[in-house]
């Protein structure tokens, strides 16, 4: 969710309650719990049709999971612990649905097997299955057969509305990572279905740059689309979705840095007048409220200080530019139920380079003794434990990786090179850190993913990191790839790169904010 410091460089958990229904004690004495059917939908149709059976103590293993009709094995089209797909497959009859594992079996009730179009009437749709986004939509077209009914009387439902939804036109939307069922149907008679399988979106924000200018990009599942046209310079700094709609958050220059929010492509805030330079580094929404951390120049002397903007109007000033040379800015920005969590840093007397810095609900926390330079540039919450992800110089004047876990530090690099990190997110148990192994050039620089401490490289090749997404089992890391001179925006998922659009006579590109939903 995070980004480069652009300033600088120009970055249901699925619970469920194991219900006995068969145990067989194992040869151990350990007790194995065997498949319990809990429903099934439809409960008649032709060969073809998509059965979608819920239950417990299935195969996360599709062809682990033998699902009869009758004596007539069906087509196992995916499965988890809760829910198996099946096609019922040629040669079927009506029968009783039964899923097999590990030898135990159990039983439902019973599936009859229609003739297709029986009594020259039905409905036929114009895919059987259909692969979608998260946020995308497809309308599937019904035809009639037979004198049943018109399309417009066709009734459409979803199966599991969390996965995807349908309107009264068979028009499907993807809401989050799964599959189900899409229904259309006049009557128990008249009825079929499409079987939908929602992959998540990947959502990713920064910037272009040409001959003439910087352009803000915001790219999903890899195609991208301008947020700006015309000014000299802008980009987008970090993006976040909230049901549906995608905000992000960045600077335009008209003449002086001005700090922005699109929501779904159109201009939705300008926080700053234009009269002074500002910027914004990290947006969050929160129960309907939309919080965005930057800086911007205050008094006479045009000191950065360190802003909170909430539904575009200031919420907070957290530092006020007195006895600082330079100023401050937020880099970072996380709301849950126990307060608004902002990072970045301040100078001070002590230090004119600034020092890591974390605001609660705008009361500011020293991350260090300030005897170091260093950035906190990345923050992330789990009810009131506090994770934070930046770097401070050593006394060699190292720059060395650091994340804070309630204001204790642990250093991420033996201090051999510099290194920074960037970007922090916290899945279950696991805390990952994003970040760049810097080199003796851009040619030896190294995007690095720490888990749990443990460090992994996400390129052989010249590369920075600047922002980190979990989603699920995956992990996603945007940044940049040097393909000497210059470096191109990117995004891995698992180490592997996804393939970006990137405008044709473009000298430089990066991605500054990912985010996955």
């Amino acid at each position: 969710m995070k980004k480069y410091d652009l300033f600088r460089c120009l970055v249901l958990m699925v619970s469920f309650v194991v219900l006995s229904c068969g145990k067989d004690d194992g040869a151990d004495g350990a007790v194995t719990e065997g498949p319990n059917i809990s429903s099934f939908s439809p409960t008649s149709g032709p060969v073809g049709t998509n059965i979608f059976i819920t239950g417990q103590n299935f195969s996360t293993t599709a062809s682990a999971n033998t699902v009869k009709i009758g004596n007539t094995t069906a087509t196992v089209t995916s499965a988890s612990a809760t829910e198996i797909f099946v096609t019922v497959p040629e040669g079927a009859t009506t029968g009783a649905i039964s899923v097999t594992v590990d030898g135990q079996t159990d039983t439902a009730g019973t599936f009859t097997v229609t003739e297709e179009n029986a009594g020259s009437s039905g409905i036929t749709l114009s895919q059987s299955t259909l692969e979608l986004f998260t946020l995308d939509s497809e309308t599937l077209e019904a035809t009639i057969t037979g004198e049943t009914g018109e399309v417009g009387d066709i009734l459409w439902s979803s199966d599991n509305e969390s996965v995807a939804t349908v309107d009264e036109n068979g028009k499907v939307t993807g809401i989050s990572q799964g599959q189900t069922l899409i229904n259309a149907f006049i009557s128990d008679e008249v009825s079929t279905n499409c079987l939908v399988n929602v992959s998540p979106s990947v959502f990713a924000v920064g910037f272009e740059q040409t001959d003439d200018q910087t352009v803000a990009k915001l790219w999903k599942n890899g195609i991208a689309t301008n947020l700006t046209e015309g000014p000299p310079f802008s980009a987008a700094t970090s993006v976040f979705v909230d049901g549906v709609d995608v905000y992000v958050c960045g600077i335009i220059d008209n003449g002086f840095p001005t700090a922005v929010v699109w929501k779904n492509g159109e201009l939705l805030y300008q926080l700053s007048d234009g009269s002074t330079y500002a910027g914004a580094s990290s947006i969050f929404v929160y129960e309907g409220d939309v919080y965005v951390t930057g800086s911007e120049e205050l008094g006479q002397n045009n000191i950065s200080s360190a802003r909170v903007w909430k539904n575009g109007n200031v919420s907070g000033t957290l530092t006020n530019g007195i006895n600082v040379e330079e100023g401050a800015a937020g880099e970072d920005i996380f709301v849950n139920e126990t307060g608004v969590y902002t990072v970045g840093y301040e100078e001070s007397p002590q230090n004119i380079n600034g020092t890591p810095k974390l605001w609660e609900d705008n009361i500011q926390i020293d991350l260090t003794d300030e005897q170091y330079h260093g950035r906190a540039q990345s923050v992330f919450a789990v009810g009131s434990d506090v994770y934070v992800a930046g770097y401070e110089n050593n006394e060699n004047d190292v720059t060395l990786a650091k994340v804070w876990i309630n204001g204790e530090a642990t250093t991420l690099t033996d201090g051999s090179n510099d290194a920074e990190a960037y970007s922090v997110f916290v899945s279950g148990e696991d805390v990952y850190v994003a970040g760049t192994n810097y080199g003796e050039d851009e040619s030896e620089d190294r995007a690095v993913l720490w888990t749990n401490g443990i460090a992994e490289n996400f390129s052989d090749t010249g590369s920075t990191a600047s922002s980190l997404y979990v989603y699920k089992d995956d992990v996603y890391v945007g940044g940049a790839i040097y393909e000497s001179p210059v470096y191109q925006a990117v995004v891995w998922k698992n180490t592997t790169p996804l393939e970006l659009e990137i405008t044709e006579g473009t000298i430089e590109s990066a991605v500054l904010s990912v985010f996955v939903k």
